[in-house]
């Protein structure tokens, strides 16, 4: 190794130098950084095509974004598709998503008819911490995209119990049905046991039919999960 014949009060000393020059690093690769966070313009602004500070986002442009931002642009100014914090969730930046909510971004600017939302992106990928600034905000937590997925809909099905956990306490709707199928029988057919338990227990229709007359029952029975199948009939659920 390279830190052979250092004494060991020279390789603490490395260390804490090391640890001191990555957390300077880190800092001023932050947005926040000499950034007064009441100071920024947060006015919404429709606009024609992609402003700097969106163009910088989608890219996590860090030094792009404060300039941006110092020069008092918008971080509200959005077209019809995109907006700073849209292109930051949609590129997967979910650290400069949280940093932009914080600074004012509206949840809802910047995204199409039918996309997934900001909270959808968010649960789909387990950021608890920005699912829960969203509903803290008051965002439309039972919104659902053009096929039917509403953000407790992706936890669940993604298996993010935590996640999910955040959106039932916060009154989500359990019963919603993505391809025409509802959660819990999505849960079943994974054969997802704990999944399947806290949407039960939340409430969840364990007698729900889909397009093709199965229910979570008649899964869990011909794919021979016996855990769910009793689990499911303790519940109410019946063919």
């Amino acid at each position: 190794m390279f830190l052979k014949g250092f004494s060991s009060f020279a390789v603490t000393r490395l260390m804490i130098l090391c640890f001191m020059t990555f957390g300077m690093t880190a800092c001023s690769s932050s947005p926040n950084a000499a950034l007064d966070l009441s100071a920024i313009n947060a006015a919404v602004m429709p606009v024609e095509v992609q402003t700097p500070l969106m163009k910088a986002a989608a890219i996590a442009d860090v030094s792009g974004i404060r300039e941006a931002l110092a020069k008092g642009e918008s971080v509200n100014a959005y077209t019809q598709q995109a907006s700073a914090l849209s292109l930051a969730l949609k590129n997967g930046h979910y650290t400069l998503a949280k940093f932009l909510v914080r600074a004012g971004a509206d949840a809802n600017l910047g995204f199409s008819a039918g996309e997934p939302s900001a909270m959808i992106l968010a649960a789909d990928v387990a950021q608890n911490e920005l699912v829960t600034a969203l509903i803290v905000q008051g965002y439309d937590i039972d919104y659902t995209d053009a096929r039917g997925y509403s953000a407790l809909a992706v936890a669940a099905i993604g298996g993010h119990l935590t996640t999910l956990n955040i959106l039932l306490n916060a009154g989500a709707d359990v019963d919603v049905a993505p391809e025409q199928r509802s959660i819990l029988m999505h849960a079943v057919a994974d054969e997802n046991t704990l999944i399947a338990q806290q949407l039960i227990a939340a409430g969840a229709d364990v007698n729900s039919i889909d397009q093709s007359g199965e229910t979570a029952l008649s899964i869990a029975r011909q794919a021979g999960f016996f855990d769910l199948d009793l689990m499911l009939v303790q519940a109410g659920a019946r063919l």
